[in-house]
């Protein structure tokens, strides 16, 4: 029945995403369904052409091909201008996003949290411990690409996300690519370097590879997905190709070669260059996180500039020298971020009079780094589905001044967005239905209708 079920869902979604790709012809829509089946008026852009099975005519796609001396010539000429998006396609729910996190920039900083799956097992602590939930929650197309099975769940949630819970959503994209590119025998995808036998960055930023043929694919597959966002009213913080400066991924700058050729900047730029000029969506405000000087892009192709923190030991430290090294690459007009972390940070650190730092948001990882969990990351929880602070990270006293803080911005403390409601989320109902002795000690949801 699971399967069945699955099946159908997957089936749904495909329709979904099709219904709003339709032949590629270089005019933009005017007009979207939301989820609930209401008209918007926001435009919409460049749909994506697909076959007639929904996937992504790649006859069509491999027409465009980005020049990079010329785009990089033409951000070059450009001023830098952190006062608003990079993206000239920004919708008014984008530019919306974009000048609320600018406002709050250097005077308070947002709660994240990575999405693990459907238990939601970090938020279950989080509001059994303080009473509120995240303020953006961090999504990924990990299981919408680079499978023949694709998995939409995510994409879905986040649509919720945002448009029922009236949260702030961020997308990242582990990109899985072929195993071994000239060997069809060898199945499977990867995105870590050492899964992959033999995938050459510097072919896939060169029209005519193979290598060249994936990644464009790939790269409209993921149009598709963000247009799916688009058509529902969701605007995405949006960080392509992280961690960029280590070699554990595909993409990272790997070596010299790799730094001197500039491979990870024109595979950046190539993403970039097709979501903006060519799709031209809407809804994305531009994360940086390439974490190192010479990964360096033009600061006119993102918004905000981020860095993963993973200390090997508890700390709860602003990471004053990570800010400070990051100054060194990104331009100063724009926002920085602690875009994943192992500790959250303690605002009493990050807005001390002394402290030089400036995060905009942090993002904590998944599962064991929020929950209590066994050495094989299975989260450990008591009857009726309750998890736990993993106190090996961080006491709950801890958690309860971090979200009590009037530094650190959560869901109850989000202005309202366009487009969005204010509901209880369904897995904080469910808990309580299977705990109806539960008592939730500084309830912030209370404006939330249940």
């Amino acid at each position: 029945m699971k399967k069945i079920l699955s099946a159908i869902l997957a089936l749904s979604m495909m329709l979904s995403l099709a219904a709003c790709n339709q032949e590629a012809t270089g005019s933009a829509g005017s007009s979207s369904t939301d989820t609930s089946g209401s008209q918007t008026s926001t435009p919409l852009s460049n749909p994506v052409a697909v076959d007639e099975n929904g996937n992504v005519d790649m006859e069509v796609a491999l027409r465009y091909e980005t020049d990079f001396d010329a785009l990089i010539k033409e951000l070059e000429a450009q001023p830098v201008d952190g006062s608003k998006p990079v993206s000239k396609n920004a919708n008014e729910e984008t530019v919306a996003l974009f000048n609320y996190l600018k406002s709050i920039y250097g005077k308070q900083m947002l709660a994240g949290q990575q999405y693990s799956d459907t238990n939601h097992y970090e938020n279950i602590t989080y509001y059994n411990t303080t009473g509120d939930l995240p303020a953006i929650m961090g999504f990924d197309f990990l299981y919408a690409q680079g499978t023949q099975n694709p998995d939409y769940t995510q994409i879905e949630e986040a649509i919720r996300w945002h448009n029922e819970q009236n949260g702030i959503v961020a997308f990242c994209w582990h990109w899985k690519v072929p195993v071994d590119i000239s060997d069809e025998t060898i199945l499977g995808t990867a995105f870590y370097s050492d899964e992959i036998r033999n995938f050459s960055l510097k072919n896939a930023v060169t029209p005519g590879t193979k290598e060249y043929e994936v990644v464009i694919k790939d790269i409209d597959t993921i149009a598709i997905y963000l247009q799916r966002l688009e058509a529902a009213g969701v605007p995405v913080l949006w960080r392509p190709l992280h961690e960029a400066s280590g070699a554990w991924f595909w993409w990272g700058v790997k070596d010299k070669q790799t730094m001197l050729d500039q491979l990870y900047q024109k595979l950046w730029y190539m993403v970039y260059d097709r979501l903006e000029n060519y799709h031209k969506l809407t809804n994305l405000i531009w994360v940086w996180n390439g974490q190192a000087k010479k990964c360096m892009v033009n600061a006119n192709t993102y918004d905000i500039s981020g860095i993963d923190i993973y200390p090997n030991k508890e700390t709860h430290s602003a990471q004053e020298q990570s800010y400070k090294t990051m100054t060194t690459y990104t331009d100063s007009s724009k926002m920085f971020a602690q875009t994943e972390v192992g500790y959250i940070p303690d605002p009493d650190e990050v807005f001390a009079e002394d402290c030089v730092a400036n995060w905009l948001y942090f993002m904590p990882w998944c599962k064991e780094f929020v929950c209590a969990a066994t050495e094989g990351g299975a989260i450990i929880t008591k009857l009726g589905g309750t998890p736990s602070v993993n106190t090996e990270r961080m006491s709950e006293e801890f958690l309860q001044k971090v979200y009590a803080s009037d530094k650190v911005i959560t869901l109850s403390e989000l202005p309202d967005f366009e487009g969005t409601t204010k509901k209880m989320p369904e897995f904080i109902t469910m808990w309580l239905t299977n705990n109806p002795k539960i008592t939730i000690e500084n309830d912030k949801l209370t404006s939330y209708e249940r």
